[in-house]
């Protein structure tokens, strides 16, 4: 689209230049063959592209007279072309879509701490959805545009079509990545269709941004060591995710309901979060007990990362630090933005 838009545009400016082009023709010509001055040369030349029909400002000779009918003909071809292309544009919406392009640009490029999520695939169809539901700032990226008439339609019902970011383009040029704001982006999804093309964009984009947080999808299990390699966080098989699934199901089909509940569920509100602890917090230095979080907000803390450590099921002794991360579990709509209004402090 973004192409199409800049093409439609150099036609419209090609049109304008030829109109120029033939008027400063017709001047020079009018100096050179009948040795007018420019104010004469100037006149007769806009009194003939314009076919007003006045009287000559002076009188011409054979070659003039040749030169006013070619003159008359470019000019008339040079317009019909010009209405052409412009009027086109204008029914079109071109500059409509033009100005809508270039507003998304000015926004995306004051992202920050953003997702960009790279390729069509159904796996990236339903990340974006969830990141759509959950309001969380993303810019889809895809090479092709009826890609992105299909995710529209795919979040048309939870996010409207001015939030919604996206940039078309080839996944192997920088220049698409920068447009998607990689520089200030915290994460990056990769759902191409290929690995290899998984793995390039990888090396890439780590290359572009070096704290990014990469996670790639791997249609191969053998790509996986490949895609750790080129630097990514997270590697996520679907053949292990639906084989560890049917597994888990045959196994644990308790436990494996209540996640489906969990991830899934559209009567009952029951999500997982993540609460980081300020330094400000009132939270930091206090136990679990002493904080009384179920009590004042409704949500299970079920575990506390402290750096790169992870407390399960912590005790009601556990003490909260500044830079914790609290997961807990929320049962009703925006439980947990009271507790994250707590822990910001």
């Amino acid at each position: 689209m973004e192409e199409d838009l800049k093409r439609r545009i150099k036609h419209v400016i090609l049109a304008f230049s030829i109109i120029v082009g033939v008027f400063i023709f017709g001047i020079f010509g009018y100096m050179i063959i009948e040795k007018w001055d420019i104010v004469d040369a100037l006149f007769m030349t806009a009194m003939t592209l314009s076919t007003v029909g006045y009287g000559l400002p002076k009188p011409l000779d054979y070659d003039g007279y040749l030169f006013t009918t070619i003159l008359i003909l470019i000019g008339i071809s040079s317009y019909l072309y010009a209405i052409g292309v412009i009027t086109s544009f204008f029914l079109d919406g071109d500059l409509r879509k033009y100005m809508k392009w270039k507003r998304m640009m000015k926004m995306i490029n004051k992202m920050e701490g953003h997702c960009i999520v790279m390729g069509g695939s159904e796996i990236g169809k339903y990340v974006i959805r969830q990141l759509a539901n959950r309001k969380y700032p993303f810019v889809f990226v895809t090479p092709t545009s009826s890609r992105v008439d299909e995710v529209k339609r795919i979040i048309s019902d939870i996010m409207n079509e001015e939030n919604f970011m996206y940039v078309v383009g080839d996944a192997m040029d920088e220049q698409t990545l920068l447009k998607a704001g990689i520089s200030k982006a915290s994460t990056l999804v990769v759902t191409l269709s290929d690995d290899s093309l998984n793995v390039y964009v990888s090396l890439m984009a780590r290359n572009m941004n070096k704290g990014l947080k990469i996670i790639s999808e791997a249609d191969n299990v053998t790509a996986i060591k490949r895609l750790r390699y080129a630097g990514v966080d997270n590697v996520l098989s679907a053949t292990e995710i639906v084989g560890s699934r049917i597994a888990s199901l045959v196994l644990n089909p308790a436990l494996q309901s209540f996640m489906d509940i969990i991830h899934q569920s559209n009567n009952i509100h029951l999500k997982m979060e993540e609460i980081l602890v300020n330094v400000k917090s009132p939270l930091t230095g206090k136990t679990l007990k002493e904080a009384q979080i179920r009590e004042k907000t409704g949500l299970l803390v079920v575990a506390i990362q402290s750096g790169t450590d992870f407390k399960f099921n912590p005790a009601s002794d556990t003490v909260i630090n500044p830079g914790d991360i609290l997961v807990v579990i929320e049962s009703s709509e925006n439980q947990s933005k009271k507790l994250r209004e707590i822990a910001e402090g």
